[in-house]
């Protein structure tokens, strides 16, 4: 049903096309909140996606694709936004409740410190994977990378933070 609904919205209808991203309008939206994390520029990045999806539908070759494709499209309308606004997102800001409600509070605090000393485009990953949901292979698609990069950067990231959060765990005994 969907890949149908993908080619009469490459075709150019107009009616499809809505179709498509309105089942994605939550998903795209807590994606660009993860980034952004600005209800206003989350809807903005959104909708700014729609636009230049809309405008660029006839360059997508293959239909099964259609959902990375538009949720690339907002997360490189979220980092747009970024840079037109001068704004500087830390990961540290955005909310993990579900991991703090069960964590005490030095150990939130030690979770963040070392959150910050990831690189930008992990952190990206670790936002996908931990707080969106995606599976490594979609990362991978959805950040127009390989997967072993995918992998090998999460992984190396995970470690260091581990080792740091033990380092933490020992100084403060």
């Amino acid at each position: 049903m969907e890949d149908k609904l993908v080619k009469k919205a490459i075709k150019g209808n107009f009616k499809a096309y809505s179709i498509l991203v309105n089942e994605l309008k939550n998903e795209g939206y807590k994606l660009a909140y993860t980034i952004l994390k600005n209800e206003d520029d989350s809807i903005d990045a959104y909708l700014q996606a729609v636009e230049k999806g809309l405008k660029s539908i006839n360059k997508l070759k293959d239909p099964q694709y259609f959902k990375t494709w538009f949720l690339r499209i907002v997360i490189n309308e979220s980092k747009n936004i970024i840079k037109k606004n001068h704004k500087i997102v830390y990961l540290n800001d955005i909310k993990i409740d579900e991991i703090k409600e069960k964590l005490d509070t030095e150990t939130k605090i030690d979770l963040e410190i070392a959150l910050e000393n990831i690189e930008p485009q992990v952190k990206e990953m670790i936002k996908l994977k931990y707080y969106m949901g995606y599976k490594l292979d979609e990362i991978s698609s959805i950040l127009d990378i390989p997967i072993g990069t995918v992998k090998g950067k999460m992984y190396t990231a995970l470690k260091n933070m581990r080792k740091e959060l033990e380092i933490i765990d020992y100084e403060n005994r």
